[in-house]
């Protein structure tokens, strides 16, 4: 009887000279999913705001990405800075997934809103690769440039993939139609997503879900659906609105937009 070694066991670990090509590779491909969406400006300007750090940490170089995708500016990140919140260090927290609290997640995200979920839709033909979406009509912005009554489409991995097959991305976000939600969402990341996968952003506002809490009639927030994984968890509308406009007033002092 002959014995097969598991595939794992076939796996070498990377040595660090690939680790660091890889790093490197990903880096570029970040990099022209700036350019394609007209950022690389933006880029080279937040490199800029800590060039001798930059120069030298391949972490403060990711994180110049990172907030050039989500759409900041040097003038905001010096703003923030004067009053105590260093962006570069949010966004490199942000995305290791490391402590980064709801009020600090809703900082980096364009768009706040209060909105009630419609039934998820399936079976058309889309650019960005995704394969289905979730309407959501707002009923109150909190952030951005949404109004009540309009509509954000929340796209899905999951959904039909053709001859009877459907994926299901068990990390997705699972929302009730009908329900009302506070959305913390970001269109620059999805469009830097979409990008990245060399794809082409829907015409309709679309945007990426950070958080997701479902709202009471009174206002409060209530556990789940999509939480932050650390940090203390916002009571009620009263406190995101209070949050929101603290470090509105923050951009504002410090001359950004």
């Amino acid at each position: 009887m002959g014995a097969t070694a598991p595939a794992q066991a076939q796996l070498k670990t990377p040595t660090p000279d690939t680790q660091r090509q890889q790093a490197q590779q990903y880096q570029q491909e970040r990099l022209q999913a700036l350019t394609r969406r007209g950022r690389l400006d933006a880029y080279r300007q937040l490199i800029g705001v800590d060039k001798a750090a930059a120069a030298n940490s391949a972490a403060s170089r990711n994180a110049a990405i990172d907030l050039a995708a989500l759409g900041f500016t040097p003038s905001e990140v010096n703003a923030l800075r004067r009053h105590g919140t260093d962006l570069f260090d949010l966004v490199l927290r942000f995305f290791e997934g490391i402590d980064t609290s709801p009020s600090e997640q809703m900082l980096l995200a364009d768009t706040v809103v209060v909105a009630t979920a419609a039934q998820a839709r399936t079976g058309q033909a889309r650019l960005d690769g995704f394969l289905s979406e979730i309407p959501f009509t707002v009923v109150k912005s909190l952030k951005g440039t949404r109004a009540a009554g309009d509509v954000i489409l929340v796209p899905r991995s999951s959904g039909p993939l053709g001859n009877g097959l459907e994926r299901i991305d068990f990390s997705e976000i699972r929302f009730a139609p009908g329900k009302t939600y506070l959305l913390v969402l970001s269109k620059n990341w999805y469009e830097q997503y979409v990008a990245l996968q060399k794809k082409q952003p829907e015409s309709h506002f679309s945007a990426l879900p950070y958080l997701a809490y479902e709202v009471s009639k009174t206002g409060a927030l209530l556990p789940g659906p999509g939480p932050a994984l650390s940090g203390i968890a916002p009571k009620d509308l009263k406190s995101i609105e209070a949050d929101l406009n603290q470090s509105k007033a923050a951009l504002q002092a410090g001359g950004a937009r």
